[in-house]
């Protein structure tokens, strides 16, 4: 109901007489003078410029928290690349002491615990027969 109100407020012609004091009014309505026409005009130029300011205000206050989340997410990025750095290097570190417990030993080892073991034999298999 009021958005009809509303509407036919915004469709009517505005009506504009200048009277003198004592003239009576052409029309039913409101009547300004010209210091309150002045006023409104003043009001409308002011809450114009507060919309704006407020309007700069969150603009900047929205930038500036996304800048401050962006920065946030920059360093979480860079320190989870430095720890998964950190773990590629003590992977690598691991690997390599792997291998090197993994070298064969020398030949010189299997050659002397083949010798033994073949003389262990032999002697085992001599006290075997000879009892």
């Amino acid at each position: 109901m009021l958005g009809i109100l509303l509407s036919a407020l915004c469709f009517a012609e505005p009506q504009f007489v200048t009277l003198e004091t004592g003239d009576t009014a052409p029309f039913s309505g409101r009547l300004l003078n010209d210091e309150a026409i002045a006023k409104i005009g003043v009001e409308d130029s002011f809450k114009v410029e507060q919309c704006n300011l407020q309007i700069n205000y969150e603009l900047e206050k929205q930038k500036l928290e996304l800048e401050l989340k962006f920065e946030k997410e920059k360093i979480m990025l860079e320190t989870d690349n430095q720890i998964l750095e950190e773990k590629v290097i003590l992977r690598d570190q691991t690997i390599l002491e792997l291998r090197d417990l993994r070298k064969p030993w020398p030949p010189v080892f299997y050659s002397s615990a083949g010798f033994f073991i073949g003389a262990s034999t032999t002697i085992a298999i001599l006290y075997a027969v000879n009892e």
